[in-house]
């Protein structure tokens, strides 16, 4: 007895040990990542920041004018129009594409023939960069040889100038960024709605509920927290469109399609004035981190009460 007693009280130092080793062993595991993600994001950032407040124009060194960037952009017409048509194009973007991503998955979810090859067609645009989407997509409306305008003018509908008319510019990125996009997040979107519970669905179908009630009111709530999840995604990747504009209309017409993006990209590369393109760059990151935390408050899944 004497024995045992004194033998346990050596097995807690021994025992601290090993978490102490533990842990150690799990951060220098972390560190390689956590210094990638410090140089790759914080420190851009930081820099961002400091060259905002300062005029600087990559010819001289940076000179300290501390808010005058900030200010000369809130000033700007054509900042508020571009901040106009970014809004406009991720709300938009989103608002119709969600609807689209859930009706789709839902008819792949055991409601439309050719399951498989129909996911694989539609997921096939997410393959190829936005790059070469947009230039499938220029030929696709041009007024002159353009497939879509051919059909229109056969019906005497056309020819409609979908890049270089203001009015159709922006809905015709919207639609192109949805045909691209849509593949991605619905694949996400069916595997949430494989995962709802078979047993709720074979209850509700013997309770007598038809498919589209079956979906409405057991599958849909189920998967919530996952169309949130895409929603919010969907809407800041959205926020951060360049690659569209450029490629398809240039900004324009008339500044139509020119996103915040875009202007931070003239004011870099065009103007030179990189502390007005930091402003911006910083304006746009505190954009994304309010919209966010909106997004998460307003599309959080609701919690029973018990």
């Amino acid at each position: 007895m004497g024995s045992d007693v004194g033998a346990r009280p050596q097995a807690r130092p021994f025992t601290h040990d090993l978490e102490r080793r533990q842990r150690l062993a799990g951060e220098i595991l972390l560190s390689p990542a956590a210094v990638a993600i410090i140089l790759t994001s914080v420190v851009p950032l930081l820099l961002a920041f400091y060259f905002s407040l300062t005029n600087y124009s990559l010819l001289a060194p940076p000179q300290w004018v501390g808010l005058a960037n900030y200010q000369a952009i809130l000033r700007d017409p054509v900042f508020w129009e571009s901040l106009r048509n970014t809004l406009s194009f991720a709300v938009s973007q989103v608002g119709i594409g969600i609807v689209v991503v859930v009706l789709v998955a839902a008819l792949f979810n055991g409601y439309l023939f050719g399951g498989p090859v129909m996911r694989t067609i539609v997921y096939l645009p997410q393959a190829a960069s936005y790059v070469v989407v947009a230039l499938v997509w220029n030929l696709l409306l041009d007024p002159a040889v353009g497939p879509i305008n051919s059909a229109l003018m056969a019906i005497d509908w056309g020819p409609i100038y979908f890049l270089s008319d203001p009015a159709w510019a922006m809905p015709s990125i919207v639609v192109m960024s949805m045909w691209r996009n849509l593949g991605y997040f619905m694949i996400i979107v069916l595997a949430a709605l494989k995962s709802v519970p078979s047993d709720l669905l074979e209850a509700a179908k013997m309770d007598g509920a038809n498919a589209v009630q079956r979906f409405w009111t057991i599958s849909l709530p189920t998967i919530r927290g996952v169309v949130a999840f895409v929603a919010i995604t969907w809407f800041l990747g959205a926020l951060q469109m360049f690659t569209q504009s450029y490629v398809m209309t240039r900004g324009g017409p008339v500044n139509a399609t020119r996103t915040i993006v875009y202007l931070m990209y003239d004011e870099a590369f065009t103007n030179l004035s990189i502390g007005k393109a930091c402003a911006m760059a910083v304006m746009l990151f505190l954009l994304v981190v309010v919209l966010s935390l909106v997004l998460r408050f307003v599309l959080r899944p609701k919690r029973e009460v018990s």
